[in-house]
């Protein structure tokens, strides 16, 4: 959980962990009681999802009217989900981003005046913001990582990956870059997340990719910032 200034600055990060085999309700709850340990009333607030299921649709041909079609396109029991779409800054593109419907109407009724983002759009609204380049980011979850691929005209492409073991996690994005990339071993890779730079994940792609490296917050110094990149 993170609090802001206007100005961008950081006035407060902290981690928390949920107690073991908490229900969504008490998770809820423990999300509430950390907010109002701050004692703050803030002018915004973000609830932010790591989400699994995404696609991308360029400006020019989104309709929100079309969002539950997109959505049966995407997974067999879209009734299970209600679809969220998020524009991205500086990009004309929108996310569109499945949310588990109980979920969602619990976050809705909990945090009522919350915007809703996903680190899936807040990872392709960073990477817009950088330079024109040949680069890849990828987030790094418990066991799941999303990576998006650039070059100098843009957004190449973006998705979800679920792994078990270091191999998998190497081959889903050794694959997805070589999909994308003439010469994905000279693609300079960014990682964040879940993640250090001695972790097994990281040097195993350092044996494939020339140049890869931890983000790091462009703003502040933060410890192991990288972990907060989705949300800083």
């Amino acid at each position: 959980m993170a609090v802001l200034s206007k100005e961008g600055s950081i006035l407060s990060l902290n981690q928390y962990v949920f107690s073991p085999n908490l229900s969504l309700a008490g998770k809820m709850d423990a999300i509430e009681e950390a907010r109002q340990a701050f004692h703050l009333q803030c002018s915004r607030a973000i609830f932010q999802l790591y989400t699994s299921i995404n696609t991308q649709i360029p400006e020019s041909f989104y309709e929100e009217k079309l969002n539950p079609a997109i959505a049966d396109l995407l997974v067999s029991k879209s009734k299970d989900y209600v679809p969220i779409e998020e524009k991205i800054a500086n990009e004309p593109l929108y996310n569109l981003s499945l949310w588990n419907a109980v979920l969602l109407k619990k976050v809705k009724k909990r945090f009522p005046n919350c915007e809703l983002r996903t680190t899936a759009g807040v990872l392709l609204a960073k990477a817009a913001c950088r330079n024109p380049r040949e680069e890849a980011i990828v987030f790094v979850e418990d066991s799941n990582f999303t990576i998006l691929a650039r070059n100098a005209k843009g957004l190449l492409g973006c998705n979800c990956f679920s792994f078990d073991t270091e191999a998998d996690f190497l081959y889903y994005c050794l694959y997805f870059l070589r999909g994308l990339y003439q010469n994905a071993e000279d693609v300079s890779l960014r990682l964040c997340g879940n993640i250090t730079a001695e972790s097994p994940l990281f040097t195993s792609l350092k044996k494939y990719i020339a140049k890869v490296e931890l983000t790091e917050n462009e703003t502040d110094t933060i410890v192991n910032s990288h972990y907060y990149y989705d949300i800083v």
